[in-house]
């Protein structure tokens, strides 16, 4: 992922055969009359009013009861709410509490007590209905978000997972249907204005076929020439040096590829709606088995085709952030030896003032006023591991849960000792 962007940290907690030469022109004119004009789609509302304002009072995060395995994600919301968080499970509230600020997450068949919470979201069977739509597939989840109300909901643990990962608080409303987000919007009296966002890749996207892909999508206001026979022969040669670099397998289910000309398609088709705010900058990203890229660029498309290779053998809910990162840009470096002598001064520059604990045990803070010199440093981190320890161990670690205890089990030494081996490599290189 690349981004540099004014998101706030609850926007980040919570992006077959082709022709031998085949180059893309201007788009004719009557496929820009098919377009639909995104500036008329439900309103992303920046602010994010509905969630400062839960954040800023007592808010009872609701469970089920029964959902130990969703414990972590329930205790990081509890945390960002501070003192403000209250925990119950749904069967110890009052009849007051149904008064007060609640942000329930669940599986929505569990909960017993559903009409009191008074969402515009109908329990139902195994599911649930939305603007008198029903979901109920093992794959569908909502998000939902007022000024007294948050809801993470879905029919399985995965789909609330997905409903989660998809979060942005912008918006009253966003379903999720088989992992991908269908119907977004706001609420009005008892229904929503809303709109299915999968419907827009038919109205404003050219389908193209694949190798290396399910599909491209390119907008049809992209209007840049892309020689695909030459980036696919380029992506497929940088592929096969990953996978076995990291002694991984092609995956078998391919992912999708979006060019977008501009942030209003780039964040309203990807998903990360809060991008088409004022100030937000990014140029691409992987998410939900889709690669969005902000217009065309070889190396950005390599770096996320990378996390589409890695990811797939190692999940990222498994590893952190600073080596998700860290295992494609030292491929990157591989490449490139000027690049890789910059980041090795980089890396030395800031080797003592670096958090390793933060990034690599906590998985926290890669990403804002420090993400340069981590995207510098992460992946000379990852050549150390590599080189010192061996690429399974590495991969082996990327999945430990606990990555402090998991040092001594995988590497035969404590988290500091690997710390200091990692300044005394460094030095030494």
């Amino acid at each position: 992922m690349r981004t540099s962007s004014n998101l706030s940290g609850w926007q980040r907690s919570v992006f077959r055969k082709i022709p031998a030469i085949f180059i893309l022109g201007l788009v004719p004119h009557f496929l820009i009359a098919q377009l639909k004009d995104l500036s008329t789609l439900p309103a992303y509302d920046c602010s994010l009013r509905n969630v400062m304002s839960m954040l800023s009072k007592p808010t009872i995060i609701v469970s089920a009861g029964n959902e130990s395995h969703l414990e972590n994600m329930i205790e990081d919301y509890c945390q960002t709410f501070g003192s403000n968080c209250i925990r119950k499970k749904e069967s110890d509230l009052t009849k007051a509490d149904f008064t007060k600020n609640i942000f329930l997450i669940g599986i929505v068949s569990d909960f017993r007590k559903w009409p009191a919470y008074k969402f515009p979201v109908k329990q139902v069977g195994h599911g649930f209905t939305i603007n008198g739509k029903r979901f109920t597939d093992a794959g569908d989840g909502f998000v939902y978000a007022d000024s007294t109300r948050l809801a993470i909901g879905g029919n399985s643990l995965q789909a609330i997972k997905d409903a989660q990962l998809a979060l942005t608080g912008g918006h009253s409303i966003l379903v999720i249907h088989e992992g991908k987000i269908t119907w977004f919007g706001n609420q009005r009296n008892h229904d929503f204005n809303w709109y299915n966002l999968q419907d827009l890749k038919k109205l404003n996207y050219i389908k193209k076929p694949s190798q290396l892909f399910s599909a491209i999508y390119v907008s049809k206001t992209f209007t840049d020439p892309i020689n695909y026979h030459r980036q696919v022969t380029e992506l497929k040669r940088y592929a096969l040096q990953f996978i076995h670099v990291y002694k991984i397998e092609m995956p078998v289910e391919k992912i999708e590829w979006f060019i977008h000309s501009n942030m209003l398609e780039y964040g309203t088709m990807s998903g990360m709606f809060a991008l088409t705010c004022p100030g937000n900058k990014s140029a691409g990203f992987s998410i939900r088995r889709e690669i969005h890229t902000n217009g065309f660029n070889l190396g950005l498309l390599k770096h996320e085709y990378s996390h589409y290779l890695f990811d797939n053998n190692i999940p990222q809910e498994k590893n952190s952030t600073f080596f998700v990162e860290g295992c494609v840009e030292y491929v990157t470096n591989l490449n490139d030896v000027t690049l890789y002598q910059q980041r090795v001064k980089a890396a030395r520059a800031v080797k003592d003032s670096l958090d390793y604990k933060s990034l690599v045990v906590r998985n926290r803070d890669f990403y804002g006023k420090h993400s340069d010199e981590n995207y510098a440093t992460c992946g000379i981190f990852v050549k150390y591991l590599i080189d010192t320890f061996g690429v399974d161990s590495f991969k082996k670690y990327c999945i430990a849960s606990d990555k402090e205890e998991a040092a001594k089990i995988i590497f035969k030494m404590d988290f500091n000792a690997i710390i200091d081996g990692y300044k005394h490599w460094l030095d030494n290189i």
